[in-house]
């Protein structure tokens, strides 16, 4: 019985997916086919190319992620409004020595550079295992799954949020975020005859963090928000949908990696062995 693993996009709570990789590990259980959005299929790609749970872990803590993004803009978080009377394009040109990118605020390019440091010049299809990167055309209007060729410009497609990151430009198209009209794949799962997959969904919860702090936080949060119908319409075609609640903690906050791994094996634990106990099924899937 093949497993398919259908992991969200959630910005920074992409690191609960690690915590979920680490319960199906500890049970025996292996995905044979993996389909990941935005932070999802990062986690995603790094499994199907064979990183273990707790390599991903590690690799996760080790990055100084407030340090990327202070490298990113040279100065902390935009405050939550940017006020017309600035020339932002120019202080930005002052900072980074750059021009301000047309399409977004910070170059898709920087995050296909830290992804290459641990994925190489990997293939999709020369991965261990079945993988899928959910990103959207932005001028068709239409999900893109992109399954094969280079891995690193499908992750950074996949991760491309509108305004934030700059589209990415692949194989004639300009792809953006998955999660503008595919935030929760389950669907190129089933539509690969994946009978039994496991969901996970980060965003499931009413974000109760506080206020927005900064421009990256609204445009996150309005990019959530008008996902979430579409999200509880893919999370019922799933055998198995794990919401694990992050509403409070926020899409940006890094220093919460290890609560946000420990949030996401709780739930799995909760939702999966209450699943064995109901389920021959998924009995069936612990013995293989």
């Amino acid at each position: 019985m093949e497993v398919g693993l259908a992991l969200s996009g959630g910005a920074v709570r992409g690191m609960a997916h690690i915590g979920v990789l680490k319960y199906l590990e500890e049970r025996g259980v292996s995905a044979d086919f993996t389909a990941g959005t935005s932070a999802g299929s990062l986690m995603g790609a790094m499994y199907a190319a064979g990183f273990s749970a707790e390599q991903i872990e590690r690799i996760a803590l080790e990055i100084d992620w407030k340090d990327i993004v202070k490298s990113i803009t040279g100065v902390r978080f935009p405050r939550k409004g940017i006020a017309l009377e600035i020339n932002w394009k120019d202080i930005v040109k002052s900072i980074t020595g750059v021009r301000f990118p047309s399409k977004g605020l910070v170059n898709t390019e920087f995050l296909g550079g830290i992804m290459k440091e641990y994925l190489g010049q990997a293939k999709i299809e020369r991965l261990e295992k079945p993988f899928i990167a959910v990103s959207v055309d932005i001028t068709g209007s239409q999900v893109v799954h992109l399954d094969k060729g280079e891995l690193t410009s499908a992750l950074m497609a996949s991760c491309a949020i509108p305004g934030i990151f700059t589209p990415v430009d692949r194989d004639g198209l300009i792809l953006v975020d998955g999660g503008v009209l595919q935030n929760l794949p389950t669907r190129p799962l089933v539509d690969r005859g994946i009978k039994t997959v496991i969901a996970v969904d980060l965003n499931a919860h009413s974000d109760r963090s506080g206020p927005p702090q900064n421009i990256f936080d609204i445009i996150f949060r309005s990019i959530s928000m008008m996902a979430r119908e579409k999200d509880e319409q893919d999370g019922k075609l799933a055998a198995y949908w794990l919401k694990p609640d992050l509403s409070k903690i926020g899409p940006w906050e890094f220093d919460k990696t290890e609560e946000l791994i420990e949030l996401g094996y709780r739930e799995a634990k909760n939702v999966l062995e209450n699943a064995t106990l109901k389920s021959s099924r998924w009995s069936k899937i612990f013995r293989r």
